[in-house]
């Protein structure tokens, strides 16, 4: 197969959907197939070294317009130039003028414009809007990373509902660490997320600030990326008296991050909404337990090796960050199903599974044909 992929989440810091990306094109490259990397501006990150992968890139500057540009009207073209079989979005958006003879698939991470549209910048929603709905109905097949977000989309697009296929993602393998750049105390409670406001951080902080008066309470990390919503956290944490008690790290590389994974007590992750929750995964591969909300993914992925709560309930994650605190041996034994739980996800079966789905999409994509025909024209 030819394949061509919507790159542009390598060409900023990785977040999630980035992190996702990276992972699967590692594992996926390797088992073969030829590989097109289309980008609105040059990649961040490396990407695997491999004779069987090319990467094309533009300059688009300005956000939003630029980026739009590049992907709606010059991948379609690069695509026909390339003569690809399939092109595969990892972002949930397709080009929608790509021609008819080439199979897509669309992986879609999350609704959340849908079910939290005020925790969103305006512009994300307008883009998740606008080409979403679209995207769905033009794709050959649509991946989903949990259960939960597949009940999502069939609940909201149901032509979907025959078209889509659950693939969970995974934690990092053979992972590098590395010291953080800022020192850390020997023993810390963990949050992971851009800082916005569906990851409920204020609800965390309050929860937090009533652990006070418990002098086994270790102090909170809280490592992600500026976000958007106008949260002060410096300013909210100075107000509950927590200076000192809570640790902003910012955003932190790779190899950064896993080692603070590997150093938490426990991971807190009391988010609104997620569609799959990597950081829960992430931590429970270092034998860390967590204490994640009861809502979307969160149970799926956390499994019995977790500690589910009510996320608009601050006494109640008050007083479950103290009982994992204070409970040795269930802290022990949420420790070894982390590592249980963990190993049921792999990065290798995904990609599988994803290769496999292409192969099927491109089997059932009807212009096929075509292609056979243009590239009788080229040879000729």
């Amino acid at each position: 197969m030819r394949i061509a992929v919507d790159a542009r989440p390598l060409a900023a810091p990785l977040t999630g959907i980035g992190r996702y990306t990276r992972a699967m094109l590692d594992a996926m490259v390797a088992q073969g197939h030829q590989w097109f990397l289309y980008s609105d501006r040059p990649l961040q990150v490396a990407v695997p070294s491999n004779p069987r992968l090319w990467a094309r890139h533009g300059d688009a500057i300005g956000g939003t317009p630029g980026s739009l540009r590049w992907a709606q009207w010059q991948y379609p073209r690069w695509a026909v130039q390339d003569v690809v079989d399939l092109f595969w979005s990892p972002r949930h958006h397709l080009p929608l003028s790509l021609n008819r003879r080439i199979a897509s698939v669309v992986t879609i991470h999350d609704l959340v414009w849908r079910q939290f549209p005020e925790t969103m910048r305006p512009k994300n929603l307008w883009l998740e809007r606008t080409l979403m709905g679209p995207s769905i109905r033009m794709a050959d097949r649509v991946i989903c990373v949990s259960r939960f977000t597949a009940s999502e989309v069939s609940r909201y697009y149901p032509l979907a509902v025959g078209k889509c296929q659950v693939v969970h993602e995974a934690a990092a393998e053979n992972v590098s660490l590395s010291r953080p750049a800022m020192a850390l105390p020997d023993q810390y409670l963990l949050f992971v997320g851009t800082l916005e406001p569906r990851k409920n951080l204020p609800r965390l902080l309050d929860a937090f600030a009533g652990l006070q008066d418990d002098p086994a309470i270790p102090p909170l990390v809280i490592v992600g990326g500026e976000g958007w919503g106008g949260e002060d956290l410096p300013g909210r944490i100075e107000a509950l008296g927590l200076s000192g008690r809570v640790i902003l790290c910012g955003y932190v590389s790779d190899a950064e991050l896993q080692a603070i994974y590997a150093g938490a007590h426990c991971l807190l992750m009391p988010s609104l909404y997620e569609g799959f929750g990597l950081p829960v995964l992430e931590a429970m591969q270092h034998g860390v337990p967590v204490i994640a909300s009861s809502t979307s993914s969160l149970p799926e992925v956390a499994g019995d090796a977790g500690l589910l709560i009510n996320p608009y309930s601050v006494p109640e994650l008050t007083g479950t960050v103290r009982r994992i605190v204070h409970d040795a041996d269930l802290h022990a034994e949420l420790s070894k199903r982390a590592h249980d739980r963990a190993e049921h996800f792999s990065w290798q079966r995904a990609a599988e599974e994803t290769l496999q789905l292409f192969e099927e999409t491109l089997a059932a994509h009807q212009p096929r044909a075509y292609r056979h025909r243009y590239l009788d024209d080229l040879a000729r």
